[in-house]
């Protein structure tokens, strides 16, 4: 787990608002030769303010719950605050519903008038790590926690962690984004973003989905997490790290979103920050700007032959210049492709930003911002799928094979199904509710099945 989040520059909604960068394309990371940090420094979070770079870290031996270092150079000679090897903490005294010791993933910024700490911890009662917030008037700290509960905790999803406050430049609202499942649930990890009140302590929306753990198109998303969003040249980027934490395979990707709420999707199938020399598991990335405008990515990695705390490895400080490459395509590209001859259904996003394309094995193709849901494909199917449709919100929808039969995703509703019975002829289509409360089919010869709340007209049957 990893919070990217300090908004870092100068612009007119603060002295650590992150300015959105000048020219939108692919994003490229330099890959730092060595570590800006030779010290344990997991899940980093550099911020600027005024023209020193502070670095915020989950705790370590020279900083209990929440370290804090400081440097006057964007990539190098970071050190702790007190000059010691210890006594670096950012955090004072914990709240009372907080298990001491499981202090993680910090993200800072400067908003409402001072500078506000997301994290998260073990909540003693429920039991999952949840996120929870912390003030100080500067930001060397130590900032203060008087909650008397998680600020978020989605208990029904694993917990949530990974918190990342964001300024829209667009509007200047603060938002936090996180990821659900702390990693004790069985089920898919998410990313979430949600909007903060003015003085960016707490939420004043209900959480919005950015992007799913997509395993089945990206086999390198054995998770999600760690989400940075920042915005290039007026679009939204979305920074996260996948794969095991403890391993050389976790990396660092990137998604494109229609804005601050989403959604996202990934217009590359590969990640865009891997295991390189000797730095093994880069990950946990955040974007930050340097007092003249430089881009910068801060990750933490570990030392090849060694990717764990067990064998005495450390997740040091890097930190490489961020660039664009290539121009992005003025839309997301579709994130498979699906045999020649073999699409049968297809459904547009609400947005009209996107669509999403079916073929008859039940695989699922994402294009622009259209988000994976999961797919009916690699699993043993009575009848060909011959029709889709999707939800008002986007966040799901519907397969129906030859039979009747339906498979449901993301927040797409069951009403029923033609499988179990009889039919004079296939169906060949079908359409969705505008209230997403039910759908109708439609067989080869004009019959019609409806479901949920769909009316009965008539048929051509």
């Amino acid at each position: 787990m990893a919070a990217s989040a300090a908004m870092v520059g100068v612009s007119a909604f603060g002295p650590t608002a992150r300015p959105a960068l000048a020219a939108s394309g692919s994003p490229q990371v330099a890959r730092a030769s060595s570590p800006a940090s030779a010290m344990d420094a997991p899940d980093p979070d550099v911020m600027l303010a005024g023209s020193t770079y502070y670095a915020y870290t989950t705790g370590t031996t020279w900083g209990n719950h929440i370290g804090v270092l400081e440097s006057s150079s964007p990539d190098s000679g970071y050190h702790t605050i007190t000059g010691k090897s210890y006594g670096s903490t950012a955090v004072g005294p914990l709240p009372a519903w907080e298990e001491n010791n499981t202090q993680t993933s910090p993200g800072v910024f400067y908003y409402g008038g001072h500078y506000v700490m997301f994290y998260d911890a073990t909540d003693t009662q429920a039991g999952y790590n949840c996120i929870s917030v912390a003030v100080s008037a500067t930001p060397q700290g130590q900032f203060e926690d008087n909650s008397a509960g998680p600020v978020i905790c989605q208990t029904n999803l694993g917990g949530s962690v990974d918190p990342q406050p964001f300024i829209d430049p667009a509007t200047g609202q603060a938002w936090v984004d996180w990821k659900s499942n702390d990693g004790s649930a069985s089920g898919s990890a998410y990313l979430w973003a949600a909007r903060l009140s003015s003085d960016g302590t707490s939420l004043v929306s209900s959480p919005a989905q950015l992007l799913a753990q997509n395993e089945v198109s990206y086999p390198w998303e054995t998770t999600v997490e760690n989400p940075d969003m920042v915005v290039i040249g007026g679009t939204y980027y979305l920074f996260f790290a996948a794969g095991n934490w403890q391993s050389s395979n976790y990396s660092e990707g990137y998604a494109v979103c229609s804005g601050p709420s989403g959604p996202c999707s990934q217009p590359d199938g590969s990640p865009i920050l891997t295991s390189y020399g000797a730095v093994a598991g880069p990950g946990a990335g955040n974007v930050f700007t340097d007092t003249s405008g430089q881009t910068w990515m801060s990750y933490a990695a570990w030392t090849s032959g060694c990717t764990s705390y067990s064998c005495g490895g450390q997740r040091q400080l890097y930190v490489g210049q961020l660039t664009l490459g290539t121009p992005a395509p003025s839309g997301p590209a579709c994130s498979r492709t699906l045999p020649a001859g073999a699409v049968v259904g297809m459904a547009s996003t609400p947005s009209g930003g996107g669509y999403w394309m079916a073929d008859w094995a039940g695989d699922v193709a994402t294009c622009g911002n259209a988000g994976f849901f999961g797919a009916a494909g690699g699993a043993p199917l009575a009848r060909p799928i011959v029709g889709m449709a999707s939800t008002p919100d986007g966040g799901g929808y519907w397969l129906v094979a030859s039979d009747g039969g339906i498979f449901t995703y993301g927040d797409a509703g069951f009403f029923g199904s033609a499988g179990a019975e009889t039919l004079a002829r296939p169906i060949v289509g079908m359409s969705s509710m505008p209230d997403g409360g039910g759908y109708r089919f439609c067989a080869s010869d004009g019959g019609i099945f409806t479901y949920g709340d769909a009316g009965f007209y008539g048929s051509a049957a």
